[in-house]
């Protein structure tokens, strides 16, 4: 499908409102030097090193240049919009992208600022920075099914740099081997008691795989994906729209999961050499395998853990090892 430059501008937003869902606010902030005054500031933090971290650059050419990127600590930056001006161009610009609850938060800080102005508290200063946005109206009625499809697939892109993880979680241990792995893509959020918030609901129906549970407080979900094809699901869906950072993590995690040492037998032997005494057929068809000597050391470690002494035997053919 040949993507217009329509398409691209509106794709980018797109991705703004999923980065912005994951990690922005707008808030009213009072001044201590004025009080009672309220400004509004559109804020969004991410992390980094000793660079400007790719996503809030990204974010900025999105909002066409409005806003600026500081570094408030050591390890976190900042792209915030405080001037009258640009902060609500800033809103205006988000509200077609963003879910629900970060709509209301903006119309309650939009609210508390306005409010000072119309009671007559306050005179508005003249703007000191004129607002680069785009001047045409954001529509999305234009577009084909498939270019609206592109525009949730860039949004679940864009909550996904912000809130996304793609890494290993240890699993279960296995008999005779190290440590295992599993492989996973995740994404939290705060909602409600009870139910999950709607852009995990978003996120999950447009990637089609992974499941959403419960997290850690009542109140807290996580959407999560496991195994390679989930994640393989996810890059094809987000992939254009994904952030290097998250695309690195996403490479290095199937490459460490592959990696591993797995511990398998084959159709004659299991998985510590020894040959397969006996097999059945179950009712579904499938073959089950019954290895006598692993049994053997199974019940001899139960044995010991009682505190019961091994068996001697006499015959050295019957003794056995690991």
């Amino acid at each position: 499908m040949r993507i217009g430059k329509r398409q691209r501008e509106l794709e980018r937003l797109a991705w703004a409102g999923g980065f912005f869902d994951g990690e922005g606010s707008t808030i009213a902030r009072g001044e201590t030097a004025r009080p009672g005054y309220w400004r509004l500031n559109v804020v969004v933090p991410q992390n980094g090193g000793f660079l400007i971290p790719e996503v809030l650059t990204r974010f900025q050419m999105a909002m066409y240049g409005m806003g600026s990127i500081g570094r408030p600590s050591r390890c976190l930056y900042q792209w915030r919009a405080t001037d009258y001006t640009q902060s609500h161009a800033a809103v205006a610009l988000l509200r077609p992208w963003v879910g629900a609850v970060k709509q209301k938060q903006a119309e309650a800080a939009v609210s508390a600022v306005d409010a000072q102005y119309s009671s007559g508290r306050y005179r508005a200063r003249p703007a000191r920075y004129r607002s680069r946005a785009s001047p045409h109206e954001v529509t999305q009625g234009e577009l084909s099914a498939g270019g609206q499809a592109r525009l949730g697939r860039a949004w679940a892109a864009g909550f996904l740099d912000a809130e996304g993880c793609f890494g290993l979680a240890r699993g279960k241990p296995r008999v005779g081997g190290q440590p295992w792995y599993r492989i996973r893509a995740s994404a939290s959020q705060h909602g409600v008691v009870g139910e999950p918030a709607a852009v995990l609901v978003r996120l999950h129906r447009i990637v089609g795989v992974g499941r959403i549970e419960r997290h850690g407080e009542p109140d807290d979900f996580k959407w999560v994906a496991e195994g390679i094809p989930a994640l393989e699901r996810v890059i094809e869906v987000v992939g254009p729209w994904l952030g290097a950072v998250k695309r690195d993590q996403a490479r290095d995690a199937m490459a460490a999961f592959t990696n591993q040492a797995r511990l398998r037998g084959d159709r004659t032997r299991c998985k510590r050499g020894h040959r397969y005494d006996r097999r059945s057929t179950l009712t579904s068809g499938r073959t089950r395998v019954f290895c006598n000597t692993c049994a053997r050391l199974r019940d001899r470690r139960k044995r010991a853990a009682m505190g019961v002494p091994p068996r001697q035997f006499k015959d050295a053919a019957r003794r056995y090892t690991e």
